[in-house]
């Protein structure tokens, strides 16, 4: 039987190699409910997948038995040309046997830019409502991945992209915005630890706000709106706990400190 999200949020993500920063997780289901309120469906694709750490939660995020792209050279090393990861079907096969479902798997072991984003529908037999871009790190395989993500998408689908401000990988920025001076379909809505998330223009305000109601009252995630090549998005990083930042927060801890302090001016 597979696994269940939660089980593999805090279980789970601990055992499977790779680099997904733990809030990602939390900032996933914040949006997999944004996209259920909001009645989006399709399947789950990801490029670049690695040993499954990310592929593995969104495919929990989705209704069982829903069918789950993975993209990747594996052992076509030869095609890595930035060396950008390692991916090993042994063991994605193995983690997603163990946390996930196997049986809605499709493999797709192939260079990622010679696929279009008509093929991953076809593979998947319907839209994509998750689609996570981590494969090459190079300007021109970012930007062509993004394409085919776009192109794949169910209204209201959200791709995910990784490393765009990473500065181990300036080309992904480059890559990034080379999609987005194309003139495409889709728009930022919001970036945090280390993920850049896209959507339809129509859907994004609709992401932002789940986002920021979630995330009002988190002490240990700050938030706050930005604007990236023109557009809102809203940005999350980590807030460490300080006395002052929780009295700051807390409308309970500000009382506390008030009537403390009162107290110790009184005669």
């Amino acid at each position: 039987m597979p696994g269940t999200f939660e089980s593999y949020r805090a279980i789970g993500r601990r055992r499977v190699q790779g680099w997904v920063e733990t809030p990602t997780f939390d900032v996933l289901r914040t949006l997999r409910d944004a996209q259920d309120r909001a009645g989006v469906e399709g399947a789950v694709a990801e490029i670049g997948v690695h040993h499954g750490k990310l592929f593995i939660a969104l495919q929990l995020l989705a209704p069982p038995g829903t069918p789950a792209v993975a993209i990747d050279v594996f052992d076509d090393q030869n095609l890595n040309v930035d060396r950008s990861g390692r991916g090993d079907l042994h063991r994605f096969e193995a983690n997603v046997r163990r946390w996930g479902d196997w049986s809605s798997v499709v493999v797709v072991q192939s260079d990622s830019t010679q696929l279009t984003g008509a093929e991953v529908r076809d593979f998947a037999g319907q839209p994509i409502r998750w689609f996570s871009v981590d494969g090459g790190h190079t300007e021109e395989i970012v930007r062509t991945d993004m394409r085919s993500a776009e192109d794949s998408l169910a209204a209201g689908g959200i791709v995910i992209a990784d490393d765009v401000f990473n500065a181990e990988w300036p080309d992904v920025s480059v890559g990034t915005m080379r999609f987005l001076d194309g003139g495409g379909s889709l728009v930022p809505f919001a970036i945090g630890f280390n993920k850049t998330y896209f959507t339809h223009m129509h859907h994004a305000a609709t992401y932002r706000d789940a986002i920021r109601r979630d995330y009002a009252h988190r002490w240990r995630i700050a938030h706050q709106t930005k604007v990236f090549h023109g557009f809102e998005v809203e940005v999350l990083w980590p807030n460490p706990l300080t006395p002052r930042r929780v009295v700051r927060r807390s409308p309970a801890a500000r009382r506390a400190y008030v009537a403390l302090t009162r107290r110790r001016r009184a005669p």
